[in-house]
């Protein structure tokens, strides 16, 4: 008898003292990475300003987890794991999931035709499937691009109900389903329609019961009501070239692509079931990380709301959010059991992409991790002249759009068919390098002082003709126009010799010529359309996820 205590007492001790192990090997990983985290995470940072959280996970165990900077500016509040972030486009995953769940129940197949679900979406004369809305091959019009051509601002709201209200009014498709990837918010939101048609349920009430009620993720919702509290937010805020400060608001509720507002404590342990699911082969996980592919068989990188890629020969399951002032990643190294978050609630997406690359570097061994972007410090300091700048200098002809290169204070810059002017940091005289993408330009050597060409994304630009209009052209371009489809009208007007097109709400944009009837401008390429009679009486707009909006012109 006492022999058998003495044993069982000594099997006791020893489970203790490897648990008591365990635990101490925990605690000394999490000591040694974090001020080296610290360090990370400080570096060229304001702690008066916006910040991060952050966390690190291994092995389904949290490592180290911390905050840096202020949630509230104007109140001098610290971020802490407890901030509350929209974390945008990381919302997708969620909706994966919760459609995932449904194809294992039976309720749905990734085949169905969503219209067997969504009658009120338009009959495009070609089925889109549950699987073209999962991989952003349904041709469908992205809602931030389509609604900001009717007239909405960036920072008004706009709900899951003026989504869905657009999508019933969308009178053409921008490619046949399953013929082209082009990332579409809009297919995440009738995801979203489509669970709560199945379930009976509101999506919000069926993503509470079964995915943050489960997993304890007690901080977490999808928001459906803008005016709703919510407690230890972390607000949104830019930063200016002066690095001056600005509130941008977020009153977004496009719950299934976007919205989902949590905090570093609940999403740790969502990445910790995403783990398990994925190690254990659970059907509900794997499923989210099935790639697509279109018709013609080319394959798509992209899943159930989750990218799977290839880090320095390591493979990545992760996905990352923009919206407002919020940036957020969540990357997870299956095969090494390491995942990163990171949540921020400034719009500088170096601080983030530069910080997972820095995070990546340090939690694997051996890693020669490239940044993600190539900031400006990390280019050469190359100043090339005024003269070889010009011959680089115009519009060209690249992929579905145009981009204009022109010069700013002695430096090139970039700019792609209704986007922003990004500078080019020159590597070598011919090769330049766009920071905010982390790749390269490339020029052909000048002909008759212009260089024809240039490459970009392996995608070859070619310089365009200059179109020239006339007098009488451009005045057969004026007049007012109006889209059914937007309910809203642009008028085109000559202001100083130049063609303008203005909306009310939006403001005038000027129309740069570019091939014959056609224009880009910052709201997208124009191109105006010609009757029998060889006058113009309608134009199409279209930018890099919106496609052919037809204007008909209603007066001179």
């Amino acid at each position: 008898m006492l022999n058998n205590y003495t044993s069982m007492k000594n099997i006791y001790l020893s489970i203790c003292f490897s648990i008591l192990s365990f635990l101490n090997a925990q605690s000394q990983e999490k000591l040694s990475i974090q001020p080296k985290i610290d360090a990370i995470f400080n570096k060229d940072s304001n702690p008066n300003g916006p910040g991060c959280a952050v966390a690190v996970i291994k092995n389904g165990k949290v490592i180290f987890k911390n905050g840096y900077g202020l949630a509230n500016l104007e109140y001098s509040i610290p971020i802490t794991t407890a901030s509350v972030f929209d974390v945008a486009s990381v919302a997708k995953q969620f909706t994966g999931f919760a459609i995932s769940n449904l194809v294992q129940q039976g309720k749905i197949s990734l085949s169905d035709d969503i219209r067997k679900y969504l009658n009120e979406v338009p009959d495009f004369g070609r089925k889109i499937t549950i699987s073209d809305l999962i991989h952003h091959t349904s041709g469908l019009r992205d809602w931030p691009e389509t609604l900001q051509a009717a007239g909405w601002r960036y920072e008004e709201l706009c709900s899951f109900e003026d989504i869905m209200n657009m999508v019933k009014h969308q009178k053409e498709l921008d490619f046949d389903p399953g013929t082209a990837y082009s990332y579409s918010n809009t297919g995440y939101n009738l995801l979203a329609a489509i669970l709560e048609k199945v379930t009976s349920q509101s999506f919000t009430a069926w993503t509470d019961k079964h995915i943050f009620k489960r997993m304890g993720m007690s901080k977490s919702f999808f928001l459906s009501d803008d005016s709703k509290l919510i407690r230890n937010e972390a607000y949104s805020y830019s930063t200016d070239a002066s690095s001056k400060f600005t509130k941008l608001q977020n009153v977004l509720t496009a719950y299934g692509s976007s919205s989902l507002y949590t905090n570093i404590n609940d999403l740790t342990k969502w990445v910790i079931n995403l783990q398990a699911g994925i190690l254990m082969n659970d059907p509900v996980y794997t499923r989210m990380l099935e790639t697509g592919s279109l018709n013609s068989g080319t394959k798509i990188n992209y899943g159930f709301g989750l990218e799977v890629g290839e880090d320095q020969g390591r493979r990545t399951v992760s996905h990352t959010g923009a919206w407002s002032g919020y940036r957020s990643v969540v990357r997870l190294y299956p095969k090494e059991g390491l995942a990163i978050i990171i949540l921020c609630n400034g719009n500088d997406d170096h601080m983030i992409v530069d910080r997972l690359t820095e995070l990546s570097k340090l939690l694997l061994p051996g890693s020669n991790t490239k940044p993600l972007l190539v900031t400006e410090k990390q280019t050469p300091d190359l100043k090339l002249g005024l003269d070889l700048l010009t011959k680089y200098s115009g519009k060209y002809k690249w992929g579905p759009g145009n981009i204009t290169f022109s010069i700013d204070h002695g430096q090139l810059q970039f700019q792609y068919t209704g986007e922003d002017k990004y500078p080019l940091q020159a590597l070598t005289d011919s090769t330049f390098m766009l920071a905010v993408a982390g790749l390269p330009v490339t020029f052909s050597k000048p002909v008759n002082d212009q260089a024809e060409t240039f490459t970009f994304k392996s995608i070859k630009g070619k310089r365009t003709i200059a179109f020239i209009p006339t007098k009488a052209q451009l005045y057969d371009y004026c007049g007012i126009y109006y889209s059914k489809e937007l309910f809203t009208q642009y008028t085109v007007d000559i202001q100083k010799d130049k063609l303008v097109i203005q909306h009310f709400r939006r403001g005038d944009f000027e129309l740069s010529p570019d091939s014959d009837n056609s224009f880009t401008s910052d709201i997208g390429t124009i191109r105006f359309l010609k009757s029998n009679e060889n006058r113009t009486d309608s134009f199409s707009l279209s930018g890099s996820k919106v496609k052919n909006v037809t204007f008909n012109k209603i007066s001179l």
